[in-house]
């Protein structure tokens, strides 16, 4: 098995290859530069390679290429002859001109190089200190003494430790932030959805570090709202297995008497009236809940058509006002003569609407009036269903929206299949609004939002 390199590793051996790299790319260019001045030969531009060894003048034009010049001094230092250009106006030295002019420490524009060949003949070298300078060398030849390799032994040490710390530098800025990112990976591999990552680091891993940590809220959140939904829809199926078990097990009990004969005659009529009184719910159970199973569903589309709302809840409440009102109550409609136009699906919507007039009619047992108001703002229509019955208490009033949600004793259901408020709120979901409840001066208030036509006329 093939066995990986880690990129801890790539990056110490980038950096030793980066380093010998720069070294011999420094050493070459100062050998191409010294060639090319010395015309392939880099010992050229050496002042004693510019006088050869019978006195005379060779290579005067490469030291002229940096901008040196021979002179030749007689035994009082007088200038007695200059090979190239000069650029000082000296004519004549001291010894001790001499001294400071040759010293690698002068002050003067100049440095000096005295060749001497043979015994009466004296050279004097000279470049601008700009371009050449000389340094000190001690040199130690003895055979009679053991040397210490100096350079050798401390140059390995040196450049070890010197790895090492550039190693631990790199292991902190890269290598714990990595670690730490592949242990929270683990962690939410291992199922761990609370998994976050926190260290401080360069920008690169700031930005993986914050995208690992959107992604696991985003898992986190996502399983739990699964979570809820399979337990919502575990309940659900709960509460329908309830809710179909009552009326089918008194279905059957009343035909088991029939067919036994034990019902008498004069009770025939109502038993019939019993059982489909009770198919008829059961029917109405899953009626409701295929519609909201199939409103639940996220691909369900609705068929949205620009409507005048005005008009259309007009209807809606000429249909009830003869129900209403037969039942004692005041009905009071607040409807613009003016055309509101809205966006929605006219039988989703009057199955709303149909739905929150009914529980108004139904579960208000205190009071004597109900009202629907319509109402509109720059963004927004809404549609007020309220009345003045007892209140309905919070603990119902926070869950009323929720499937098979029963009310309490003063508005139980009488039949009803726990499901309408449910269905109404996926509706107004569905035309991009909500619904909702208060109480507000002793009424109970229903408000339905949808969105304003957005189409042009």
């Amino acid at each position: 098995m093939k066995i990986k390199k880690s990129i801890f590793t790539k990056l110490i051996g980038s950096f030793l290859l980066y380093a010998a790299a720069m070294v011999a790319t420094f050493v070459l260019c100062l050998v191409l530069e010294a060639a090319l001045i010395g015309e392939g030969n880099p010992e050229n531009i050496m002042p004693n390679s510019i006088v050869d060894e019978n006195g005379n003048v060779v290579n005067l034009d490469i030291a002229g290429k940096i901008g040196g010049w021979v002179e030749e001094l007689d035994e009082s230092y007088n200038v007695t002859a200059v090979y190239g250009e000069k650029q000082s106006a000296a004519t004549a030295y001291t010894a001790a001109e001499l001294l400071e002019l040759t010293s690698p420490y002068g002050k003067n524009e100049f440095i000096g190089f005295i060749i001497r060949r043979g015994v009466d003949k004296t050279f004097l070298c000279l470049y601008r200190r700009s371009v050449m300078s000389v340094n000190t060398t001690l040199i130690i030849n003895s055979t009679d003494i053991n040397t210490v390799p100096v350079f050798g032994i401390l140059f390995l040490p040196l450049a070890i430790i010197e790895i090492v710390l550039i190693s631990l530098y790199l292991k902190k800025k890269i290598k714990k932030p990595l670690d730490v990112i592949v242990e929270g990976m683990e962690r939410l591999k291992s199922g761990d959805d609370s998994a976050r990552i926190s260290v401080k680091t360069e920008a690169e891993f700031e930005k993986i570090v914050d995208t690992f940590n959107v992604m696991a809220e985003n898992l986190q959140r996502e399983k739990s709202e699964k979570e809820q939904l399979t337990r919502k829809k575990n309940q659900m199926l709960l509460e329908l297995s309830h809710d179909i078990k009552t009326p089918v097990a008194t279905i059957k009990s009343y035909a088991n008497a029939l067919e036994a004969g034990l019902v008498p005659e004069e009770k025939i009529g109502d038993i019939y009236r019993i059982i489909d009184a009770k198919a008829n719910r059961v029917g109405k159970l899953t009626d409701d809940m295929f519609m909201m199973l199939k409103m639940d569903n996220p691909e369900y589309k609705i068929n949205i058509e620009a409507l005048n709302l005005s008009e259309f809840l007009r209807q809606l409440c000429a249909e009830f006002y003869d129900e209403i009102t037969g039942n004692g109550f005041r009905f009071e409609v607040d409807i613009p003569e003016k055309e509101i136009l809205a966006e929605i699906d006219a039988d989703l919507f009057s199955r709303v609407v149909g739905n929150l007039l009914s529980n108004a009619e139904k579960y208000n047992k205190t009071g004597d009036e109900i009202s629907v108001k319509l109402s509109e703002n720059n963004e927004a229509i809404t549609l007020t269903v309220s009345d003045n019955g007892c209140e309905i208490e919070k603990d119902f009033a926070d869950r009323m929206f929720n499937a098979f949600s029963r009310g309490d004793k003063a508005r139980k259901t009488d039949g009803g299949t726990g499901l309408g408020l449910a269905i109404a709120r996926i509706i107004a979901e569905k035309h991009g609004g909500n619904i909702g409840y208060r109480r507000d001066d002793g009424w109970n208030v229903f408000e339905v939002e949808v969105r304003k036509q957005t189409v042009s006329d």
